[in-house]
């Protein structure tokens, strides 16, 4: 197993608990360490189609789940590390100023926030053959893992087959 691929498609069997349980005991690959080629090949076999879920994490939270569809892992993942405020698809620091320092969304706050996570958090790539089911398991994971971009009202039952959504 990788310490930061995991095939959707080989644990869909799963109930969501499981799924969850896998993904926390899934290290993830350090931020400071991660490599473009990381978003494209794990341990040298293409990530294929490279769509899918993606985890920000570290030791104690989930920072963040977020979705490629549209994009791949290459093209997405990167715009999470746009310093600036008022840029468009950097969630990644929004909500770490936001939720996790609760300090205002400034540039030298958006500065902090990206020293933080590139010093402590890692990555974990869901990669998933049928895009359709993208969006589905995104708001299932973001209603049920202690995520900082949770969606509040949205409940899971734990024993939810994937394979079933």
């Amino acid at each position: 197993m990788s310490k930061y691929l995991i095939e959707f498609d080989e644990h869909s069997h799963r109930s969501l608990k499981q799924f969850i349980d896998l993904i926390e005991s899934t290290e993830g690959i350090k931020l400071n360490e991660l490599k473009v080629k990381d978003l494209t090949y794990c341990n040298e076999q293409i990530i294929n189609p490279g769509h899918g879920i993606y985890i920000f994490k570290t030791d104690e939270n989930i920072l963040v789940v977020g979705k490629a569809r549209t994009t791949s892992f290459t093209e997405r993942i990167p715009k999470h590390f746009d310093i600036r405020p008022k840029a468009w698809f950097n969630r990644l620091l929004f909500i770490t100023c936001r939720e996790y320092f609760k300090v205002e969304l400034t540039n030298e706050n958006f500065l902090m926030s990206s020293r933080y996570v590139f010093e402590n958090a890692r990555l974990i790539l869901i990669n998933m053959k049928n895009a359709e089911k993208i969006d589905q398991l995104e708001n299932i994971l973001r209603g049920t893992t202690r995520t900082l971009n949770k969606y509040k009202k949205l409940k899971y039952d734990d024993n939810l087959i994937l394979s079933n959504i």
